[in-house]
């Protein structure tokens, strides 16, 4: 579509199917950032209580046990990973907005669209001439 043209109904609808397959894809990858993030964060705090469990076992005091558990390899590798999981989430969430409004802004442009090509009258054939009357007179 060019900048002065309004969209043509074809064009119109593939601009709204494109921006609700655009959303759709956005939602889906919300979905499975969620998920990913659940599992790691998931994954993190029992390797974490597991840690914590046997520090203990092992004769190092309760108020120690978290910090040297954190501290621990594993369970850092394991907390790096929910937190790259936690970025993606909200990376997900503000791709989710814009596609959102990406599609509001397609509906905004088919509705001016509709609007223009009214008011200017593009793609109007003047109306054919009257031929017959349906239920009335013809007028004289």
């Amino acid at each position: 579509m060019s900048n002065s043209r309004p969209y043509s109904f074809d064009q119109a609808r593939t601009a709204a199917a494109n921006a609700s397959r655009a959303q759709a894809a956005a939602e889906d990858f919300i979905r499975q950032a969620y998920k990913d993030f659940a599992i790691a964060e998931h994954a993190y705090r029992v390797a974490l209580a597991l840690r914590i469990t046997e520090l203990h076992a092992e004769g190092v005091a309760w108020t120690v046990t978290g910090d040297l558990a954190r501290g621990d390899k594993h369970v850092a590798h394991l907390k790096r990973e929910r937190d790259i999981q936690e970025g993606v989430k909200e990376a997900a969430s503000q791709h989710g907005w814009k596609a959102s409004k990406d599609h509001d802004d397609t509906a905004s442009l088919i509705a001016w669209s509709m609007r223009r090509e009214l008011a200017e009258g593009y793609g109007n054939a003047p109306e054919p001439p009257e031929s017959r009357v349906i239920g009335g007179q013809r007028a004289a």
